[in-house]
Order: C-alpha cells, then sequence, then structure tokens
C-alpha cells in the first residue's frame, strides 16, 4: 500500500543544517525522507543496493560513499552489520506527537524495540527531548523503555578522564608543541565542559566497551568538533555516536593535533624496532 510522506520545505531547503551540503546530499535525505524502505520512526533498514538502484546511483562509488558522509556531518547513523539508517532530520518533517497518538503508539513502540541495541537508549533520549516539557507523552516514552541505561550503577565516568595527549586547538595556542612526558592530570577541554550531566551519563555509556586511550581521541575530536562553531548540525551526542560507529568499523582517523603526534610516534618507533631485528 502506497504512503504519502511530507517534507516541511522552508526545514529542508532553507534549513541552515543544509548550507554546503551538495546536490547528492540533499537528493539522498530527500530519498531517506520519502523512501519506502522508511517507517514511523525514522530508523529502519535498508537494501543499499536496491537505495541504490532506486537513486540510480551505483552501490560502492556513489550511494555509500554519501550515506557515511551525511553521517560524519551528523544527518543520519548507519550501522552496517544490519544495514540500519537512523535520519536525524526525521522529526523536522514529522510530528512525533502524531507517532505517539493512540492509533500509532504501539506500532511506534515495536519499532524502537527492533532496533540495534546500542541505538536504543539514544533514540529514545532524542525523541524524549522533541516532545512537550512536563508533558505525558514524555512519561509514557519513559516507562514504556525504562530509565535510561546512562544511570546504570558502575558506569564509569569516561568524560572526566583526562587527556594525555594535548588538543589540537587551532590557533587558540600555536607555540604548543608535543611532549611525551606532558602533564598527565590535562584540565578535560572546555567544549566537553559544555556538555549537560544527562549527555555525559549517555557518552560514558557508549564509551563502556572501548579502551582508555582509544576514548580519549574519540573525545578529543569530540571536542574539537564542538569548538568550531556551527561543525555540529545536531547534538553534540549524536555527532559523538556517528563517531563511534566509524571506529567500530574501522573507518576513524583522528584529526587532532595530540591523536596525530602520538600516531607517528608508534610508528617510528615500530620502524626503528623493525631496524634494530633485522640488525
Amino acid at each position: 500500500m502506497s504512503r504519502q510522506r511530507t517534507i516541511n520545505d522552508s526545514a529542508f531547503w532553507r534549513s541552515p543544517k543544509m548550507a554546503g551540503r551538495t546536490q547528492e546530499d540533499r537528493s539522498t535525505l530527500t530519498y531517506l525522507l520519502t523512501c519506502p524502505f522508511s517507517n514511523i520512526i525514522g530508523a529502519y533498514q535498508i537494501v543499499p543496493r536496491i537505495a541504490a538502484s532506486e537513486m540510480g546511483w551505483d552501490t560502492e562509488s556513489q550511494f555509500m560513499p554519501i550515506l557515511r558522509r551525511l553521517q560524519d556531518a551528523g544527518f543520519i547513523e548507519y550501522e552496517p552489520e544490519q544495514s540500519y539508517v537512523w535520519v536525524h532530520i526525521w522529526w523536522d518533517h514529522n510530528s512525533p506527537r502524531m507517532a505517539l497518538g493512540p492509533t500509532l503508539r504501539q506500532k511506534t513502540f515495536n519499532q524502537i524495540r527492533e532496533l540495534p541495541e546500542q541505538w536504543r537508549t539514544l533514540y529514545t533520549d532524542d525523541l524524549i527531548q522533541r516532545l512537550p516539557d512536563n508533558g505525558e507523552l514524555r512519561e509514557l516514552v519513559s516507562n514504556a523503555f525504562g530509565p535510561s541505561s546512562a544511570a546504570d550503577e558502575g558506569s564509569t565516568d569516561r568524560v572526566s578522564i583526562p587527556y594525555p595527549y594535548p588538543i589540537d586547538r587551532g590557533r587558540v595556542n600555536t607555540n604548543s608543541n608535543y611532549n611525551s612526558n606532558s602533564n598527565p592530570t590535562t584540565p578535560e577541554p572546555e567544549p566537553l565542559g559544555q556538555l549537560s550531566t544527562g549527555e555525559r551519563e549517555q557518552i560514558n555509556v557508549l564509551l563502556r566497551n572501548t579502551p582508555d586511550q582509544e576514548a580519549r581521541f574519540l573525545l578529543a575530536e569530540l571536542s574539537k568538533a564542538m569548538a568550531r562553531p556551527g561543525h555540529i548540525t545536531q547534538s553534540p551526542i549524536q555527532y559523538f555516536h556517528g563517531l563511534l560507529q566509524r571506529h567500530r568499523s574501522g573507518d576513524f582517523v583522528p584529526t587532532t593535533q595530540g591523536a596525530k603526534t602520538a600516531a607517528t610516534l608508534a610508528r617510528s618507533q615500530l620502524k626503528a624496532m623493525v631496524v634494530s631485528g633485522r640488525r
């Protein structure tokens, strides 16, 4: 059965979020907002080969690179193992209140339960924030999916872990150089201090199984993005979730100065070990 999908024209074509987006980006977002794979909640499974065919593109050379680019920009999340897409701008064009109305509520809840496990808490938290304050709908979602797992006992505060490498702050301190003996108690970067308690808890949950050094690199990347006005088009949590997805798929490459210097140092040490072993 066919469905009608509506796009808010001013919230799409004239939105500041769309500034700098290519025609391919805009076409793909239009597709993700209207495609036959889409559902009530804007987070659903796709078949990349079919999606690319419906767009008139090649899968590997056109569709997938654009999908990854939109993820890097914070417009979507993509879970490659199950081919799930979460369209972050979905509620800019659809009504969450209607999705939670009596007619659609159970179907909405079922679709949320079908999401990849690592997305569910993040998704429901995002949905709650889009509902009216002090409204019964917020309580309805909270009761249906329980308290945020971010409040679990025993979760470690990873956001406040001091960084072992200096953060690249652009032109803030152009005379600073990397020092392998730098003080490991470097204060937490200022942009991360802007995160709310709830956002910190969510990041702690997302980092639960991530080694400390890699967590520091990811947090440094988030700090750098937050320090650049307009770089994060959605919420810091959604942006960080995209970083983590890239990290898990092996596509994450640190761009902060300390992380790059550390990687260079590691490569030089490895090279020295190889040369020494040949003697």
